[in-house]
């Protein structure tokens, strides 16, 4: 799910909990807010497709958990 919102109606309506390890620059107003239920809340500023099926073949490089850090890493490519 995906919804396009006023960056201060974002921050009330989720918090902290959608921003991540790239932090949006502050004179970003307007925020794509990427939902995955039950999973991951993401705030972002760059443009986004909606469903994979519009890039292409998504081929996975690794993974990883980073224990110290409580991350997963997934790196990957676009076909």
């Amino acid at each position: 799910m995906i919804e396009v919102l006023p960056r201060d109606e974002a921050e009330k309506k989720y918090g902290d909990e959608m921003y991540d390890l790239f932090p949006v620059p502050p004179e970003v107003k307007e925020l794509t807010i990427v939902i995955i239920p039950d999973w991951n809340i993401n705030a972002c500023n760059k443009q986004h497709t909606k469903s994979t099926g519009e890039v292409g073949e998504i081929i996975e490089d690794y993974w990883r958990y980073r224990n110290a850090k409580q991350l997963l890493e997934i790196a990957f490519n676009i076909k």
